[in-house]
Parts: C-alpha cells; sequence; structure tokens
C-alpha cells in the first residue's frame, strides 16, 4: 500500500498497472478506496507526484461516499427500521399475508406484504427487492413532475428519462440527450431532487460547468451553490 501526506491527512492508494500507453487514472470506491492505475513504464515517485497534485480531489471524492452511505446505510429489512422518502422519515411494517400486494404508505409507515410461508433465509432479501422496486416507482414519478416543471421554466426537455442503479452518481446527462437518474434520488429532500434535475438539464444545453452554465443554473435554482454543496 502507497501513500501521501497531505496536510494533516494521509491518502492510501493502491497502484494497478496495465497496458495504459501514456496516462494514468484515479478511482476513488464507495468505500473511499483510491486505486491508481498506471502504465507499466510510471515510476512510483511520479506516481506519488501525480497523486498529490490530485490530492484536494481525491479527498473531495470520500467525503462525498462518506456523504452517500449516511443517506443509504446498511438495513436487516424489519419491521421498526426507518427509511426516507424525499427526506422524510418513514417506518418500515412488515406484514405477512396469504397473497402479495403492493407497499402501501400510512401515516408515517410503510407497509410491505411478504407471503406467510416465507423461508427466513429468503425473507430479508425479497423485502429488499420490493424496496428497491418501491423506490424506483416513486423516483420515476417525481422525477418526471420536476422535469415537466423546471423544462418549462428552462425551456430544456431530454430525449429520454432513464432511471436506473448508479453507485456512484445521482445523475448524468449523455450526449445525445438522454437524463439518466439514480433511483436512490427519491430518499433526497425535494429541495436536493430540484437541484439535480436543474443540473442535467441545463446540462443539455452547457455540457461543461463553466460560468454560462451556473448562471443557468440560478435561473430556476438561486441558491444552487448551497444545495450543491450538500449533494457534494
Amino acid at each position: 500500500m502507497d501513500y501521501i501526506n497531505f496536510g494533516t491527512k494521509r491518502i492510501d492508494y493502491t497502484i494497478k498497472r496495465g497496458n495504459r500507453k501514456k496516462t494514468l487514472a484515479i478511482n476513488v470506491t464507495l468505500a473511499s478506496q483510491v486505486i491508481v492505475l498506471a502504465p507499466n513504464n510510471f515510476s512510483r515517485e511520479k506516481i506519488k507526484t501525480i497523486v498529490k497534485k490530485k490530492a484536494l480531489w481525491i479527498m473531495e471524492k470520500q467525503e462525498h461516499f462518506k456523504r452517500l452511505a449516511m443517506l443509504f446505510p446498511e438495513k436487516e429489512f424489519v419491521s421498526g427500521e426507518q427509511i426516507l422518502l424525499l427526506g422524510r422519515k418513514y417506518r418500515l411494517k412488515i406484514k405477512e399475508e396469504n397473497y402479495l400486494s403492493i407497499p402501501k404508505l400510512s401515516g408515517r409507515r410503510l407497509f410491505i406484504y411478504v407471503h406467510s410461508n416465507l423461508a427466513p433465509e429468503d425473507r430479508k432479501e425479497i423485502i429488499k427487492d420490493t424496496l428497491i422496486k418501491w423506490y424506483f416507482i416513486k423516483s420515476t414519478k417525481i422525477i418526471k413532475q420536476r422535469i415537466t416543471r423546471y423544462g418549462k421554466l428552462l425551456d430544456l426537455f431530454p430525449k429520454k428519462v432513464i432511471i436506473k442503479d448508479q453507485k456512484k452518481r445521482w445523475a448524468s446527462c449523455s450526449s445525445d440527450g438522454i437524463l439518466r437518474f439514480n433511483w436512490r434520488i427519491a430518499i433526497a429532500p425535494i429541495s436536493i431532487v430540484d437541484y439535480i434535475v436543474v443540473h442535467e438539464l441545463c446540462h443539455l444545453k452547457v455540457k461543461n460547468h463553466s460560468s454560462d452554465f451556473w448562471k443557468l443554473v440560478s435561473v430556476a435554482i438561486p441558491d444552487y451553490q448551497k444545495r450543491k454543496d450538500q449533494v457534494g
């Protein structure tokens, strides 16, 4: 394990060599591990110099993934466990039934129905899958509503909207005008959802993060900087 010191912080990183010709790439995983993909002819000192130059970026990525981990902690998928929808807290209530039904919100509880004859080893996985499908449905509805609202305001409309399971990002905009959103967006407060939607809509017109881009974002989200800092 190699490392650099940046101020009072130590950044550990793992070097993986391959057939890359000229460039070095740095990846930060969801677990905040730093992987450096380097050409075979790069010395360890040269790699360390490059990593030092990217230290601030690495730390920002690690902090971003830590915030994501706080939003999406590991769950047991049992009654009484807390979930989030648009930033509001709800409690899971698992009910055994002889028939399947879609999850239902009632007050501050989300009811998920499972077969009463389920084997214990299957129960957790089925509840997890049911909850994720429910989030997919919710995020699809929420995203379409917000795109309609802000699309009219900005006169920007995507070619297509796709809800996906994305581990490293909230959303993305492709060069062909397709917007992709992480289903987990339904967990975030509506102020953050709006910022992410507007951010991607603006990329339909301005592909980079220039001053023109942020000026366009500010038309719909005047306090975008505050929300940007929350998203990371």
